[in-house]
């Protein structure tokens, strides 16, 4: 399908970014719904409190007038189907850092978490001027930690007992990337973040849990300190 360049804000090849659309993406789409989902919401803060669609409009309103965030929905280009959400948060100009974070509802479509990431990353460094973006993960999520180190992202520490869920605590790796690095993995893939092909990026990936190492690393340092 065509790309209608007045809704999109940032292009990349399998999704697109551009301004939620409340009627289309909440009332007559299944936004709300995703933070219903257990599968979804499995390794989220999220799930914990059912949410309908006027609560999910009233807290999408409220995110976009906010000055120090950018909230973007992620939509396919195959289709335009709504099949995500990514958002930049405690913007700091002075600090010149960010949060992110993404949400995926609908999660058949290969590369696009990873390419809506790209997206907004170099945004934020390119536009925005910020020298890092950072965000912190469920320890479980160490697939999407290994395939966020494609586009510069590294684990930079780790948060013990941060919750609680199906009565076991988890911790949350931080991860972070800066701009100085991104430009830098940029230029040696020819100006494309994501190389030529994304399909044989991915297969690059790290297979390797890392989580462990860095939990006994922790420990060790702890031990040595006392």
């Amino acid at each position: 399908m065509n790309l209608n360049k007045n809704d999109c804000f940032l292009e990349g090849e399998i999704v697109y970014l551009r301004l939620p659309d409340i009627q289309k993406d909440i009332y007559e789409g299944n936004w709300h719904q995703w933070f219903n989902d257990p599968d979804i919401t499995r390794y989220l803060i999220h799930g914990v409190y059912p949410i309908n669609r006027e609560q999910e409009a009233h807290i999408i309103e409220q995110e976009i007038k906010k000055t120090n965030s950018i909230v973007l929905s992620i939509i396919s280009r195959e289709n335009h189907q709504h099949i995500g959400v990514i958002s930049l948060k405690n913007i700091d100009l002075i600090n010149r850092n960010a949060e992110i974070g993404i949400v995926m509802g609908v999660q058949t479509v290969m590369g696009s978490a990873l390419e809506a990431m790209a997206l907004l990353t170099k945004h934020s460094f390119d536009k925005l001027n910020l020298i890092k973006i950072y965000a912190g993960q469920h320890e479980g999520l160490w697939k999407w930690i290994n395939t966020l180190e494609l586009i510069g992202y590294r684990i930079e520490g780790y948060r013990h007992n941060s919750g609680i869920r199906f009565g076991q605590s988890y911790g949350v790796v931080l991860t972070s990337v800066d701009g100085e690095d991104f430009y830098e993995l940029e230029k040696k893939r020819g100006g494309n973040i994501l190389s030529s092909s994304l399909r044989d990026l991915l297969k690059t990936r790290r297979k390797e849990n890392l989580i462990p190492k860095l939990k006994k690393f922790l420990v060790q340092l702890h031990c040595h300190i006392n």
